[in-house]
Parts: C-alpha cells; sequence; structure tokens
C-alpha cells in the first residue's frame, strides 16, 4: 500500500492530483481509521495511470469516470467519438489556417499600391452591396449576414458604377458602395447564394488597379487615372461595374489610409 506523495511519484504527477482523481471516485484507497492517510494498492495505480493515458487523449474527467465503468466495446465507441470530435477540430484549425494566408496574401499586395495597373483573366465574381449610395433591402441585408460568416473567404467589397467609369467627362467623386464579394471558387464551395440580388460579373479579362486613398468615398478620376490610360492603351471598354477589394488599413500617425484595389471587366471597343 501506498501513501499519496508515493503514489504521485510513482505516476510523476502532484499529490493534489491524485488527491482530485480521488475526490472524482476514480479511485477509492482504503483510509487509515486512526490517522485518516488514504492508502493506495496495485489496482489504484493501474487506474490512475490509465485515467492519465485518457486525459492525455482529451477525454474530460466524466468521460474517463464512464471509460473505466464500461465495456471494451463502449470504450471503443468513446474513442471513437473523441475521433470525430479531433478530426472536427482539425478541419476547423485548417480553413483558419487558410483564412490566415487569404489575409497575408491581401497585405502582400499592398506593395503593389503606387499604383500598378494589372491585366488578369478572373472566373465570375459576385457581390452584395450594403454601404454607401444605394439603401440595401432586407433581402440583401439577409445574404449579408451569411456569406459574412464565410470572412474572409468573402472580401469586403468596393464598387463603382459603370456608367461612371465609362464616362470620360465624369469628374467625381465616384458613387462607391461597399458590401461584400466573393469569387466563383468560394461561392461554389460554401454553397453560398449568388442569384439575384447578388451582382455576378462574368469570367473575363480584368484591369485591376492597386491604391492607397485616405478616403474611399471620394475617389475621382484623378485616382483612377492609370486605370483609364491602360484601357486606352488596349484598345478595350469597361463592360461592368467595378468589383474592387480592401486589402488592409493602416494607421500612419496622422491619418487612416486604405489600401485597396479596383477590378473591373474588360471588352474590345469592337465587340
Amino acid at each position: 500500500m501506498q501513501t499519496v506523495k508515493a503514489i504521485a511519484d510513482a505516476l510523476g504527477v502532484t499529490a493534489d492530483v491524485v488527491r482530485h482523481y480521488t475526490e472524482c471516485k476514480l479511485v477509492t484507497p482504503v483510509t487509515n481509521s486512526e490517522n485518516k492517510y488514504k492508502y493506495y494498492d496495485e489496482f489504484d495505480f493501474l487506474q490512475l495511470a490509465n485515467a492519465r493515458i485518457l486525459r492525455s487523449l482529451g477525454l474530460p474527467l466524466p468521460e474517463v469516470l464512464e471509460y473505466n465503468n464500461s465495456s471494451v466495446v463502449h470504450q471503443k465507441e468513446i474513442l471513437s467519438e473523441k475521433s470525430h470530435q479531433v478530426r472536427a477540430q482539425i478541419e476547423k484549425l485548417q480553413e483558419l489556417e487558410l483564412r490566415l494566408h487569404e489575409v497575408q496574401g491581401y497585405l502582400e499586395k499592398t506593395n503593389r499600391c503606387v499604383p500598378t495597373v494589372e491585366v488578369v483573366e478572373r472566373d465570375s465574381i459576385h457581390g452584395i452591396y450594403t454601404f454607401g449610395s444605394a439603401v440595401p433591402s432586407i433581402e440583401i441585408k439577409q445574404i449579408a449576414k451569411l456569406w459574412a460568416e464565410h470572412f474572409p473567404f468573402t472580401h469586403i467589397s468596393i464598387k463603382i458604377p459603370k456608367e461612371e467609369l465609362q464616362n470620360p467627362a465624369f469628374a467625381g467623386p465616384y458613387s462607391v458602395s461597399l458590401g461584400l464579394g466573393v469569387i466563383n471558387k468560394y461561392a461554389e464551395q460554401f454553397r453560398l447564394e449568388i442569384a439575384p440580388p447578388v451582382e455576378t460579373i462574368p469570367p473575363g479579362r480584368f484591369l485591376i488597379i492597386y491604391l492607397k486613398v485616405s478616403d474611399i468615398f471620394n475617389l475621382t478620376r484623378k485616382d483612377l487615372l492609370p486605370l483609364f490610360e491602360k484601357a486606352e492603351e488596349l484598345g478595350v471598354r469597361f463592360s461592368h461595374q467595378s468589383s474592387g477589394r480592401l486589402l488592409a488599413i493602416e494607421e500612419n500617425g496622422k491619418e487612416t489610409e486604405f489600401f485597396i484595389l479596383i477590378r473591373v471587366r474588360i471588352e474590345k471597343n469592337n465587340d
């Protein structure tokens, strides 16, 4: 028979751990009637050692008790259920890692905000707009709530109307709206609703301009001048509204600066 300290030393734990497991009825040591000391035998040692193994597997004490008092068949069921829980946690962590990489990718693109203009091929892009020049409907608000559960795979989107972008005489500021956007890949992955009133820009060629601005709602033609110059150079026109993206927000001590991209689908002028 071993004392609390001796059994704790044998197990590599503190005496308080042994006392706690005893209070939880994991073991029932013999109590000396004279000095009230508790003494543990070999069976108690095995039970406590096995409890430590089960705790290391993530089983809470109530489940350890259930496990100890169960058949081998039920013990398998308990561990199988725990395995499913761990797999679900792993999947959530993997998704979180992907989300972190998404945001890191946005931040990497801020070094292009000088500004830079690119010509790219893109899949369909979907958007809903909840803040700015248009008042959203109840339906749009409901969709936005569902989409927001998948940030940052759904992103903060920036819309400038096609009519204003196509008008060379438009001085601005543009009628900017903010909302949520998502590329088609993520819309399909998360089974997001993309029917109207969701606004969809079909796949094709896009011009993207990367900008750093202090006021998203006061963008003018001057801010987007490199975009228009590139469109003229390529002999293309803007076929749809923009579907921009907020990349980052930075406080520089004097003012807040927004790193954004404005992405517009293009077509040849004779199309």
